[in-house]
């Protein structure tokens, strides 16, 4: 009993001790982990920046083309698949001077100079620093790894206020020609600015992919983008979403997959029908000819169900005819009588009774047409048999 008791007390100061060195060192951490988005998310690149605009009571548009722009709006445009190519700068420089509010990427600005010359916003190339600090002196440190701090100014003050851009550094800054309404810059340069034109203004973002559903959540990027385009509640926010490209197969199927799935069957049938079969093929049977006897049983049959025996008389001398073409030299070029001679003298069948089987009689009684006929198949078998006796002698010599 005392070891028993010995031994469970050494095992239970050990479970007890395994237990006391795992919770002293373990500890419990979150850790964030990016998942692949789903949904609508998955399908709208804008679907997080028009649910950040109707908790600040934005109403929001989609449009598929700048062609007709609504007034007193503000429109998005960060697509790099949009229309700018193909719309002409004047109708946007109308729109912008009457009251709109034009928002685009720096990459859709650098790509079209005639959006440059108009507004007076032009990139200027400056490669970073690795030695600059990456942030601006009397702003707060970075909260995010990875992210730059950047000065906001108004009417080209300092305002004390600093943003959070996290991204990759930005290999060009921006230069205007117009004192600029609102900005944020870098120690490179200008970064993001609004300038005005007209009754309107022009808002340009230099950092790319900061509108994006994942990057929209990052740093200071939905509170850089209400400051700079200067949203407000009640107003009207308008997204360019061109339509995407489709692809021929994929238009295809859309309008034609039943009859996709049905052609496709029917050649997967088609391909089958002609594969080679497995096993040996089946052996082909020579057609045999069915005795003089069944041939009279057969004829009297077909007399009794349409009761029109000159018909098969007809057929049987149709088929004497061609066996006498194909067994007797020159038969097509002889007449009547010579036709009865020549099938006379092949059968050795009397030609006078030849020639009244072979005459055409509709008139006559059912026993004229049977011995017509049964003597019209006597003569075609006899040439037949005949034939193939000569031929079956000569290979033999």
């Amino acid at each position: 009993m005392k070891r028993g008791r010995i031994a469970g007390a050494a095992i239970g100061a050990a479970l007890i001790g395994f237990i006391v060195w795992v919770v002293t060192h373990s500890y419990w951490a979150e850790a964030t982990r990016a998942t692949a988005m789903r949904g609508e998310a998955a399908r709208n690149p804008h679907y997080t920046l028009v649910r950040l605009a109707a908790m600040l009571g934005i109403r929001t548009r989609e449009i598929l083309s700048l062609r007709e722009l609504p007034p007193d709006t503000v429109v998005v445009v960060d697509e790099p698949n949009n229309d700018l190519l193909r719309q002409r700068v004047k109708s946007l420089e109308s729109w912008v001077e009457s009251g709109g509010r034009l928002v685009i990427t720096g990459d859709i600005l650098r790509a079209h100079g005639d959006l440059q010359l108009w507004s007076g916003v032009r990139p200027a190339h400056s490669d970073p620093d690795p030695a600059t600090p990456a942030q601006t002196a009397g702003a707060d440190s970075t909260p995010h790894a990875g992210c730059t701090s950047m000065a906001a100014q108004v009417t080209g003050d300092a305002t004390g206020q600093s943003f959070s851009v996290c991204g990759p550094a930005a290999e060009v800054h921006w230069a205007s020609d117009r004192l600029p309404a609102w900005a944020l810059s870098d120690p490179e340069g200008l970064q993001v600015l609004s300038v005005d034109i007209g009754d309107g203004e022009l808002t340009v973002i230099g950092p790319s992919g900061i509108l994006g559903n994942r990057a929209l959540l990052d740093g200071d990027h939905a509170e850089l983008l209400i400051a700079a385009a200067g949203l407000r509640r009640q107003d009207t926010l308008v997204i360019l979403r061109p339509p995407q490209a489709v692809s021929l197969p994929a238009l295809l199927w859309r309008f034609a997959a039943p009859a996709i799935v049905f052609f496709a069957a029917a050649l997967l049938l088609l391909v089958l029908r002609h594969l080679p079969r497995f096993g040996p093929p089946p052996v082909v049977t020579a057609p045999v000819r069915r005795s003089l006897a069944g041939e009279i049983r057969a004829d009297a049959r077909f007399i009794w169900r349409t009761r029109k025996p000159w018909m098969l008389r007809a057929a049987i001398r149709r088929a004497l005819e061609s066996a006498a073409r194909r067994h007797i030299s020159g038969y097509r070029s002889l007449d009547a009588l010579e036709r009865t001679a020549c099938l006379a003298a092949s059968t050795g069948i009397d030609s006078r009774a030849i020639a009244a089987a072979l005459a055409e009689d509709a008139t006559g009684s059912l026993n004229e047409h049977r011995a017509a006929m049964t003597l019209l198949e006597v003569c075609r078998r006899i040439l037949v048999k005949s034939d193939s006796s000569t031929k079956g002698t000569l290979h033999e010599r």
